[in-house]
């Protein structure tokens, strides 16, 4: 199984660099390009849609890999075995469309809502009939992967920040596979960290390419798939979700300062914890270490709870490490995060 694992992360890494480099001077030619503007963070225009190396590279990994098992487990072990590996494959890859079409096209906030709603549903009944729970439960799975998605699209606006912690939270979900054994799982994400692993050179320091909603979607829907499911075989909520937090927390506690001081929420902005340290001098491999170091604090905490069977525990530390991030700014001068501020036009 380890050996296993290995082959997928090299296999996904490598061909997630390659078609990187392929796909560079492809979206330069075809004017794929994020022009910056007053929320950005960058000052030259780039690429966009370097999520779709990303996805090709993980869900060809995916998709392969069952093939050649076939010839070792036959199609009975093969359809019970690698049933999770598809339901990854579809989510990661529908979200990626999305994304793309975004990218492209710019689709309004309604239509992104209804699109991430739709396949947020799809994924709850989906991991409910495996699970045999309640097709009901998709309710809740369709409005909490739609904000994970958007939370996970908020986030990437520096260089590395979104794939960085891509591979912090992927490998922490192997771990969770192994320990609540998922089948399947710990496949989709070491694919998925591997990918991202393959991409982040091309993203950071210096950014030759953005994931663009392509990679964010995606990513928002593969950390969906992989809690939805980590849920329903019986995993703590802590271990389904502690690295996505970090991402979430940040996203969520500045929609609810900007709608609670009559902003307009969803305009663009840079109030993030991430964009006022940038802001504020940091550098953008500063965040994003920032960012994948919290995420796999909160991973190694929400894993002592695991071990201990200490819960309670794990929860409390974790929203020390989370409010102090929200803190961060105000202790290093960058601001203070209950302060109002007028959003940038």
């Amino acid at each position: 199984m380890t050996l296993a694992l290995l082959l997928g992360f090299l296999a996904a890494a490598a061909a997630s660099a390659l078609a990187t480099l392929a796909l560079i001077p492809m979206l330069r030619r075809a004017q794929v390009v994020d022009i910056p503007v007053g929320r950005s963070l960058h000052a030259a225009p780039t690429p966009r849609g370097g999520g779709l190396a990303v996805v090709l590279a993980a869900v060809l990994v995916m998709g392969v890999a069952p093939l050649i098992a076939w010839h070792r487990v036959g199609l009975t072990d093969l359809s019970a075995r690698f049933s999770t590996v598809m339901l990854g494959f579809v989510a990661i890859l529908a979200f990626a469309i999305v994304g793309l079409v975004e990218d492209l096209f710019a689709l309004s906030t309604q239509s992104r809502l209804c699109l991430q709603l739709g396949l947020g549903l799809f994924l709850g009944l989906a991991a409910a009939a495996q699970a045999g729970a309640s097709p009901w439960v998709a309710v809740p799975v369709a409005v909490c992967t739609t904000g994970v998605v958007n939370a996970t699209n908020f986030m990437d606006g520096a260089n590395g920040l979104a794939a960085g912690h891509a591979v912090v939270c992927a490998l922490w979900f192997v771990v969770v596979s192994v320990m609540h054994p998922v089948p399947g799982l710990g496949f989709v994400m070491i694919t998925v960290a591997g990918a991202a692993a393959g991409f982040l050179p091309f993203n950071a320091p210096r950014a030759r390419l953005f994931l663009g909603d392509t990679g964010s979607y995606a990513l928002g829907g593969a950390w969906a798939f992989a809690a939805t499911v980590c849920l329903a075989s019986g995993a703590p909520l802590s271990a389904a979700v502690a690295p996505l937090l970090v991402l979430v927390t940040d996203a969520g506690f500045t929609l609810w300062m900007r709608v609670r001081t009559g902003q307009r929420w969803y305009e663009p902005h840079k109030l993030h914890v991430y964009q006022r340290l940038v802001t504020f001098g940091w550098p953008h491999w500063g965040v994003a270490l920032l960012v994948a170091g919290t995420a796999a604090l909160c991973s190694a905490l929400a894993w002592t709870g695991l071990v201990l069977n200490r819960q309670s525990l794990a929860w409390g530390l974790i929203s020390v490490v989370l409010i102090a991030y929200l803190y961060l700014p105000l202790a290093v001068g960058a601001g203070d995060p209950f302060r109002t501020l007028r959003p940038v036009r």
